[in-house]
């Protein structure tokens, strides 16, 4: 042991400013407590020496407020126990030191216990293990008790006071909602590059965990064997909530610790505002503002993401998803569930397009989505890409635990759903048709506006009646859908709409003459655009708006900005453009019907526009339906029987244009009724069929609902003409079959 001694006091072999060189030091120190009288001189010589050097070391390992340098919260607390048996030391030795000791400890103590979660454990940040803490001994380190409280989950000690921990030289900022709970919400974001020991690429890294799992999490380490690809990859920033540049990791360490800062905007009891900066790239600055706040006891955070550059760059934003809970990816957020029930959605808006994508389990070209509980244990986790391009871009995040951004119609657990990867990934649903001739043609139907972060699909019942395969596609982009077209005039989200379509047709082997597009309102006006573009056999809409911008820019500029990319005269005039534009470089339109109500003011600023523009320009105008009595908000019950009347035709193969009808019958009474919706200058007359065999008729007029009475069992349908009132040519159509049993 003596021996040993005389080689740890050299400085030649002295590990100079880490925790290596404290246990040297330690070892030291010990020494020259249990060395003999026999030894006094070099006793006293190597306490001096031991506990100089240990000064020395925790003040240059500690920052000001008081929080060890190595990154990682259990190397903070493996010094902070050292730390106290000095301490014990100097007091029985009655060392001067003893008062800097004694602050020192406090300071470690406040950081070493905000940074327990309500588990009490440490997350999963830089080289951190995640063991519990109460039956590691550590309780004796600190002397106050709050220290305790949060190791044992308020079994034992005193809360603490202070629900929030802001340290700008450090780099943390901490948040719980409630002392001694294991299922309060706990955040830690990280802005720290304290030293290179145990760095990650964690720079502005944010960690959230609530109702007893972790939300947004860190992978954890794997091990020190920096050839490890795993190892590779835990360092790196992908296994981080952080920012990407060009698909390449920033290294784990570099000369450039005094880039990495925050800033404290505002505290407050139940939260903080504060601002980190990364400028560890080459040529980009990443700034990240969280805000913490609660309303009505619940926590809220909000973050904006500033990234500056002066050349084009790519970009992700990463977000790890924790191990037990499942995800469900919209066009700019996604919804997370544990035990089948929504614990939190985010919501992004950003000044650029964006597309969102789920990663789990990759190993090639390079690991991404894992988690790591143990060292050397590897458990595929998901993760999901916020990605852009550009040199610039402000993305600003939202997270709720309560009133939510999105309305949750669909879930793990939603049958029938399925997630299209194109340019930009599309929920979707496809149910074929019920017979063989019905799985020939498919309806591609377009959902109309709904309330913001109400996502969902229109009319599937109706089309579910009729014998023909449907395509349901969600418009679930920004906060309230992009016309399935752009997203800051970037055309992705139309193209990937495109390439669903044709991968959708390819499978089911049905050729495009075979496709109609459906919708009322947005879902209109996407049936034409898409419709046309590809082209279907035929479209049959209702109440489309064909000047988007001037239709969104009163009631929903929200959808201007995010499709235009902002509010201006110039922005509303290029969604003005769409539809016209897609019509000018389509190989031909479709026959085209349009439903719409002479009181509604989509006929004349939409509507009509659309025949005169069409024609104009040479190309084929639409058969519009203008019904009266029918404003907007009435569109959809008409519409069903309009689309419902004008799929049946076109299965059928006649494809003639119908007006929306309702058939029904009274068994007991022999009685089969007909309401047709008619424009009303048309005249109509009807024909009564049983089998094949005409029964009855009934001439022009301008009535539109007929009965006929007093029929025997079996099988009926009816024949409808129409024609202008006055004179012209009339058209017909063919009702479905009824029974009468």
């Amino acid at each position: 042991m003596c021996e040993t001694a005389e080689i740890l006091a050299q400085e030649s072999f002295h590990s100079t400013g880490n925790n290596h060189g404290m246990f040297q030091d330690l070892a030291l120190l010990y020494w020259s407590i249990m060395a003999t009288d026999e030894q006094e001189k070099r006793r006293l010589s190597y306490f001096h020496l031991s506990m100089k050097r240990l000064k020395t070391y925790f003040e240059s390992c500690f920052t000001v407020d008081g929080v060890h340098v190595e990154n990682s919260p259990t190397y903070h607390l493996m010094v902070s126990r050292q730390l106290g048996n000095v301490r014990k030391i100097a007091v029985a030795a009655a060392h001067a030191d003893v008062v800097y000791y004694d602050k020192l400890i406090l300071n470690a103590e406040r950081y070493a216990t905000h940074a327990l979660m309500p588990s009490g454990t440490y997350p999963p940040v830089s080289d951190t293990q995640q063991n519990r803490i109460a039956t590691s001994g550590a309780n004796t380190v600190f002397q106050s008790g709050d220290f305790e409280y949060a190791s044992t989950r308020g079994n034992r000690g005193s809360c603490p006071v202070e629900r929030t921990l802001v340290l700008p030289d450090s780099g943390y900022a901490i948040y719980r909602s409630a002392w001694g709970d294991p299922d309060a919400t706990f955040a830690f974001f990280s802005a720290a590059y304290n030293a290179d020991y145990h760095k990650h690429s964690d720079d502005l890294s944010f960690f959230l965990r609530s109702k007893g799992v972790d939300l947004l999490s860190e992978s954890g380490p794997y091990s020190y064997d920096y050839k490890d690809p795993f190892s590779r990859y835990a360092y790196s920033q992908f296994a981080h909530n952080s920012l990407v540049v060009d698909d390449i990791s920033l290294p784990r360490t570099d000369q450039r610790a005094e880039t990495v800062l925050l800033r404290t905007l505002e505290e407050r009891p139940d939260g903080f505002t504060v601002e980190g900066t990364n400028g560890r790239y080459d040529d980009v600055v990443h700034r990240r503002i969280v805000d913490v706040r609660e309303q009505a006891g619940v926590p809220e955070f909000d973050l904006t993401d500033e990234i500056l550059s002066e050349n084009e760059h790519t970009y992700q934003l990463l977000w790890n998803i924790g191990v037990d809970v499942s995800v469900v990816l919209h066009g700019q957020g996604f919804e997370l569930f544990h035990g089948g029930k929504k614990v939190m959605d985010l919501l992004i808006e950003a000044d650029v397009p964006t597309s969102l994508s789920l990663h789990e389990g990759v190993k090639k070209p390079r690991p991404l989505g894992w988690r790591f509980p143990k060292f050397g244990e590897a458990v595929p986790a998901k993760v999901i890409a916020v990605s852009f391009n550009g040199q610039s871009a402000c993305v600003k995040t939202r997270i709720r635990f309560g009133e939510f951004s999105y309305s949750s119609r669909l879930s793990p657990d939603s049958s029938g759903w399925s997630r299209f990867l194109g340019e930009v990934p599309l929920n979707y649903q496809f149910r074929p048709g019920s017979s063989a001739r019905g799985r020939e043609y498919l309806a591609v139907v377009f959902s109309a506006i709904n309330e913001p972060g109400d996502f969902t699909y229109n009319y599937k019942a109706t089309v579910d009646e009729v014998d023909i395969s449907a395509l349901y596609i969600l418009d679930d982009f920004g906060d309230q859908g992009a016309y399935y077209h752009s997203d800051h005039r970037s055309e992705a989200i139309f193209r990937s709409v495109q390439a669903l379509i044709d991968w959708i047709a390819r499978k089911h082997n049905v050729p495009p003459d075979k496709l109609v597009a459906v919708g009322s309102s947005k879902g209109g006006t996407a049936a034409l655009i898409h419709g046309m573009a590809f082209p279907f056999g035929r479209i049959i809409v209702g109440a489309p708006q064909t000047h988007i911008g001037s239709f969104v820019a009163g009631p929903h500029p929200n959808i201007l900005q995010f499709m235009a990319g902002g509010t201006s005269e110039q922005d509303i005039e290029h969604l003005d453009g769409i539809v016209q534009r897609v019509a000018l470089s389509a190989d031909r339109i479709p026959p085209t019907s349009i439903l719409v109500g002479q009181n509604d003011h989509h006929l004349r600023h939409h509507v009509e526009p659309l025949v005169a523009e069409l024609t104009a320009m040479g190309l084929p105008a639409p058969s519009v339906t203008a019904l009266s009595d029918l404003s907007h908000a009435d569109i959809g019950s008409v519409y069903r029987l309009f689309l419902a009347a004008n799929l049946e035709q076109f299965v059928s193969g006649k494809n003639e244009e119908a007006l929306p009808y309702r058939l029904t019958s009274t068994e007991d009474s022999g009685i089969v009724r007909l309401k047709v919706h008619a424009p009303s200058d048309v005249q109509l007359a009807f024909k009564l069929f049983r089998d094949g065999d005409l029964l009855a008729r009934r001439g022009y007029s301008d009535r539109q609902v007929v009965l006929f009475r007093d029929l025997a069992p079996g099988r009926y349908r009816i024949r409808v003409y129409e024609r202008p009132a006055g004179e012209g040519e009339p058209t017909a159509f063919t009702t479905h079959w009824i029974a009468l049993e």
